[in-house]
């Protein structure tokens, strides 16, 4: 079971790496990269449930990490890692699916954009 894991740390750096690209097309210069680190990030990683449980967030912040990526990463990966099945993992894969379609194409209209001017 945590062999199933390796593609979906695969399709989360793939999801990442498409975030990253769209801030890339739009960043005016190198010191704008800290803006995203600083604000998108760093705040993802603390509501995800990277370092602690999203149980213990209150509700209205629950409700956001649903929308982020990498809660849903987080929620397929560890179950993974321990064994077992997620419990809903289509919906995990779907979300992470999304996000990843959305961010690639979004980054190369974004690209093309900037390399054209």
């Amino acid at each position: 079971q945590a062999l199933l894991a390796l593609p979906v740390i695969v399709l989360t750096g793939f999801t990442f790496a498409c975030l990253a690209m769209n801030m890339t097309a739009l960043a005016p210069n190198y010191d704008f990269f800290m803006f995203y680190q600083t604000l998108v990030i760093t705040p993802m990683m603390l509501m995800s449930g990277v370092f602690f449980p999203v149980d213990q967030l209150p509700a209205a912040v629950h409700l956001v990490t649903m929308l982020l990526p990498l809660s849903h990463a987080v929620d397929l990966v560890r179950p993974l890692m321990a064994g077992h099945v997620p419990a809903v993992w289509g919906l995990h894969l779907c979300v992470l699916a999304g996000y990843a379609i959305i961010g690639f194409y979004l980054a190369l209209a974004l690209t093309r954009r900037r390399l054209l001017k």
